[in-house]
C-alpha cells in the first residue's frame, strides 16, 4: 500500500496542484488530501484541520508525507507539530508540480522511498528553459522540440 500524502498550503496552491495533477496523469489521487490555508484561518484551526486528514488517512496507512508551500509559514509550522508528535510523518518544504507528478507517478511504498523521489526530483526540477532553448537553437538550427 502506498503511502499518504498531504499537500498544505497558503491560499489554494496546494488544492490547485492537486487538481492539475490529476488532470495531467488522468487519475484522481485517492491517498491524498489538501489543506489551504486561506484569510482569516487560524494556526489553531489549521493544526486541528490538518491533525482531522491525517487520522482518516492513517485508517488506510500509517506514513504520510506532508508538502508544505514554503518553510516557516502556518502550512508548514502545523505539518511540524505533526512530525513532533507522529512517528511516521515526513515533512518536506517546495511544494512543486514536477516533485508531485514524480510522487503520484512512483506511488512510493515508504517514506524512506518517497524521500529518494523527492530528493532526485527537485534539483531536476528546476531548469534555467532559455539557457536550453538557446542552447538546442545553437546546436539544432530553429529547433525548439530538439529536448
Amino acid at each position: 500500500m502506498a503511502i499518504n500524502i498531504i499537500l498544505a498550503s497558503h491560499g489554494l496552491f496546494a488544492q490547485e496542484a492537486l487538481k492539475s495533477a490529476e488532470m495531467i496523469i488522468g487519475l484522481p489521487q485517492k491517498n491524498i488530501a489538501v489543506l489551504s490555508v486561506t484569510k482569516g484561518k487560524t494556526y489553531e484551526e489549521s493544526l486541528d484541520e490538518i491533525q482531522t486528514k491525517l487520522k482518516a488517512l492513517n485508517e488506510k496507512n500509517a506514513e504520510t508525507l506532508v508538502l508544505v508551500d514554503i518553510f516557516g509559514g502556518t502550512p508548514a509550522n502545523v505539518s511540524t507539530y505533526l512530525t513532533l508528535t507522529n512517528e511516521n510523518v515526513l515533512v518536506y518544504s517546495g511544494l512543486n508540480m514536477p516533485v508531485l507528478l514524480e510522487l503520484c507517478l512512483s506511488n512510493p511504498e515508504n517514506l524512506a522511498e518517497a524521500k529518494k523521489i523527492i530528493e532526485r526530483a527537485y534539483p531536476q526540477a528546476l531548469v534555467n528553459i532559455t539557457e536550453k532553448a538557446k542552447e538546442g537553437e545553437k546546436q539544432n538550427g530553429n529547433q525548439m522540440d530538439s529536448y
